[in-house]
């Protein structure tokens, strides 16, 4: 399952605030995140996403954990998600988008297949 590893201090809270732009249209479709939820001591944030290819529509969760040294983002394990190149690309785009809404600049970014 992909995922990506983000090391250095990392406020979950900030990404509900500033609810930064994680939207894609190319040639190969649509791909965006429309929703947030934080539990209740911000060390879990769902994403809610939807990607649209050409013949597939596919709505499921990223699941970012907040770690000691970092966080943690993959597919919400329940979701039933074909890996495509859309998903990854979102999921890149989600990295990102985290990176971007935290202010230290000691920030290291990790893909893991």
């Amino acid at each position: 399952m992909p995922n990506v590893t983000i090391e250095g201090p990392i406020d979950l809270r900030q990404i509900v605030i500033r609810r930064p732009e994680m939207f894609l249209r190319d040639p190969d479709g649509i791909k965006r995140v429309s929703e947030y939820y934080i539990n209740t001591d911000c060390s879990k944030l769902l994403l809610e996403a939807l990607v649209i290819e050409p013949g597939k529509k596919q709505q499921f969760f990223f699941q970012v954990r907040k770690k000691p040294d970092g966080a943690l983002i993959r597919l919400e394990p329940i979701s039933e998600v074909e890996k495509t190149p859309g998903v990854k690309r979102l999921m890149g785009q989600v990295a990102f988008a985290i990176l971007n809404c935290s202010r230290s600049n000691s920030k290291k970014l990790r893909a893991v297949a």
